[in-house]
């Protein structure tokens, strides 16, 4: 009745200021009371992403444990936009939105935490007692440095810090990443190598076609149509300016270069989701910005493009041709700085669109194989294709 009333002033006026504050302080008690008076329930996993949808690590991992009909009860938390998106989920999947008082409870109950980002310290929860949180991250071999001196998003690297000392164990999927690991927020927690859940479809070569030809269907993509994926990261300042890869120009180079039709998929970050692009992207230029699953649409791409989002270090894993256009790339050391060279990656280096049309005309394929098995083994790479069957016998494990 308290929390009705409170919610039932008009927004803007005093009595909105004041009551908002106690607002907070009674879900905050509220919140509190839920997590201290729930029971752990020792065949419940949470699954949690940053997205708020079924992607990533967590949906390989929950879909690993729906193909084995485990007794297990599976929690999916969504964003509350994804309310009238269940026919997206599995059935098995018992879904809660973010930040109500169900998800607290959900996830106090769980004995098993499963995210990709910091996301339970964003929603000012500890772990308790008896609950593994198991981290998979969202990178991969990436260039973007991630330690605290190198983030300048100060709340940021303070809610990583606390999340390191909560997480119990970390997905890995190379040395390289032990290292960013450990030099980063999570000095002391067990590293599981198994490779990541989310690439195990890449290397499944049963499971790649079958994604191939859905990315196909769902976008009436002809299937002899190859598809040119453009994916950049954001910029912590959100400038969009340097986004201006020409897409004709692309277009034109690849029919030139590799034959046949093409049609390029557009993906911007999900921290860009609210920027407003222009849209006068043409037949040939699909804006996949919603598309639920990233790993899907690496399977459907013929060519990679990004500027220095970590995910072209799992597309290197297809063998299929990878790009960077990098127009600010001083900039961007400056603002974030990368844990080796760009030079060191079997990319070919773009810094305006002339280049990039001269880079794409002038491929190399035999070097860039060559390049790219260099690139896995110096950053000792040990992706298998099994990291979700691996993480589920552990989470088996931990509950014998």
């Amino acid at each position: 009745m308290l929390h009705k009333i409170l919610n039932s002033i008009k927004e803007g006026t005093f009595f909105e200021k004041v009551t908002h504050k106690i607002n907070v302080t009674f879900k905050s008690l509220f919140r509190k009371l839920i997590i201290k008076t729930t029971k752990i329930n020792p065949k419940k996993i949470i699954f949690i992403t940053f997205q708020g949808k079924y992607t990533c690590n967590p949906k390989a991992i929950a879909e690993e444990l729906i193909k084995r009909n485990l007794d297990y009860q599976l929690v999916w938390v969504i964003r509350k936009e994804e309310k009238n998106n269940k026919d997206k989920y599995p059935k098995e999947l018992e879904l809660v939105v973010r930040g109500t008082f169900k998800f607290y409870k959900q996830l106090a109950a769980s004995k098993f935490i499963i995210e990709n980002a910091n996301d339970t310290v964003y929603m000012k929860y500890q772990k308790r007692k008896g609950q593994y949180v198991i981290q998979t991250w969202h990178g991969s071999l990436g260039f973007k440095r991630l330690d605290p001196s190198s983030v300048k998003n100060e709340g940021w690297v303070n809610k990583a810090i606390r999340l390191g000392e909560q997480t119990d164990f970390i997905i890995s999927n190379s040395k390289f990443e032990n290292m960013v690991y450990r030099t980063s927020y999570w000095e002391n927690t067990k590293i599981l190598e198994y490779g990541h859940a989310r690439n195990d479809i890449l290397l499944n070569k049963k499971l790649y076609n079958q994604m191939r030809e859905q990315v196909k269907d769902y976008y009436h993509i002809d299937k002899n149509t190859k598809i040119a994926l453009y994916a950049p990261t954001f910029r912590d300042n959100f400038d969009i300016n340097t986004y201006d890869l020409n897409y004709e120009k692309l277009l034109d180079a690849l029919t030139k270069r590799f034959g046949g039709k093409w049609v390029i998929m557009v993906r911007f970050h999900f921290k860009l989701r609210n920027v407003e692009f222009p849209r006068n992207l043409n037949k040939k230029v699909i804006n996949a910005t919603d598309y639920y699953d990233m790993q899907d649409l690496l399977c459907a791409a013929d060519i990679g493009i990004t500027d220095y989002s970590s995910w072209i270090c799992d597309y290197v894993l297809t063998d299929k041709p990878g790009f960077l256009y990098t127009n600010d790339i001083e900039n961007y050391v400056d603002e974030r700085g990368f844990y080796y060279p760009l030079s060191e990656t079997p990319f070919p280096i773009s810094k305006d669109n002339d280049e990039f049309y001269h880079n794409i005309l002038n491929f190399d394929e035999k070097k860039y194989q060559k390049d790219r098995e260099k690139f896995l083994k110096a950053r000792g790479c040990y992706e298998k294709g099994n990291a979700s069957q691996k993480i589920v016998d552990k989470i088996i494990d931990l509950n014998s």
